[in-house]
């Protein structure tokens, strides 16, 4: 049987609850109150995931479920008790909301305003019956955790898609107006996801210290780890990336230097063409009786030769030089 994302709408809420069972049937859990996680084997998993509630608060959770009195705004940095752990983490998205876990030994409960579209992702993904039962809750916490992260991904691969787009227009010149607006909105993209991943750092480094992995199974250990890799991994894609933007900027800072050089020197050689006719032009311009000062039309075309040929030798000699 294929799982499809099960949405129940109660007070200001939506929740999406799921049983994995690796012995039996996953199914969707249409009734909460049925459902005792302490009475859960060891190869089936409970996944509640509660969103779209605008005061913080659950609302219609069974009481006698352990996750029933959890609020989003108590969760923030790791929090360890008897029988579970918390923490909350920001999404990336525009409404830069939290998503919240509360890990039991046989329950998962995921908290957002806002329910992140890779949930659904992960549900829809499931096209028959599944061994997710198996997972501990820390596992599929971790695995929720690498998808969260995968976001920031597809996030830095459209920054480095602009990045070539730019690049590739500053080195050809065809740019119509000053990319430094593109630059500007890129590094605000790239700060953005920087201090997205700088909120949720310590909680990422404290799942994997020594206190906390006394409260997991060593078969949990390994999942942990793997998802601080791939957090180290994300941030030094981030820096990679705002380096990129870096050198960007430094590539049009150069593009328009060597542009404002080419201009100068097309400037210098006009102005040195200039210069040469106006010499000539001043020399017979003297109040001198000169013996080429009588010659007529014949000293007339051979002084405005002698200016042409001048300009177009400096010309040529430019263009041979690459001056301009």
């Amino acid at each position: 049987m294929a799982l499809a994302a099960f949405s129940r709408t109660r007070t200001f809420m939506k929740t999406l609850a799921l049983l994995y069972d690796a012995a039996g049937h996953d199914r969707k859990v249409d009734d909460l109150d049925k459902v005792d996680p302490s009475s859960l084997g060891p190869e089936q998993l409970l996944w509640v995931d509660v969103s779209e509630f605008d005061d913080g608060q659950l609302h219609g959770l069974p009481p006698h479920l352990p996750m029933a009195e959890v609020s989003l705004e108590e969760l923030g940095n790791l929090q360890i008790f008897d029988d579970h752990y918390r923490f909350a983490i920001p999404l990336h998205d525009k409404q830069q909301s939290q998503l919240g876990f509360v890990v039991g030994k046989t329950w998962l409960l995921t908290l957002s305003k806002v329910r992140p579209s890779f949930f659904d992702d992960f549900v829809e993904a499931d096209k028959g019956e599944t061994l997710k039962g198996r997972m501990s809750p820390t596992a599929l916490t971790a695995t929720l955790l690498m998808r969260q992260l995968d976001s920031y991904r597809n996030e830095l691969a459209l920054v480095d898609t602009a990045i070539d787009k730019l690049d590739e227009t500053i080195l050809r010149s065809r740019e119509k107006r000053t990319p430094l607006g593109v630059l500007a909105a890129l590094r605000r993209r790239v700060a953005g996801l920087r201090a997205g991943l700088g909120h949720q750092r310590d909680v990422i480094h404290s799942l994997i210290g020594p206190d906390f992995f006394a409260h997991v199974t060593s078969a949990d250990q390994p999942f942990l780890v793997e998802t601080n890799r791939v957090f180290e991994r994300v941030e030094d894609d981030v820096a990679r990336a705002r380096d990129t933007i870096i050198g960007s900027f430094e590539l049009y800072a150069s593009r328009v230097a060597q542009d404002t050089n080419q201009l100068l020197k097309a400037l210098t050689i006009a102005t040195v063409v200039t210069g040469i006719v106006g010499a000539v032009a001043g020399i017979f311009g003297m109040n001198f009786d000169t013996p080429i000062a009588h010659t007529g039309l014949n000293g007339f075309l051979l002084v405005t030769g002698a200016m042409l040929f001048a300009s177009v030798a400096l010309l040529a000699v430019a263009f041979w030089r690459r001056w301009i």
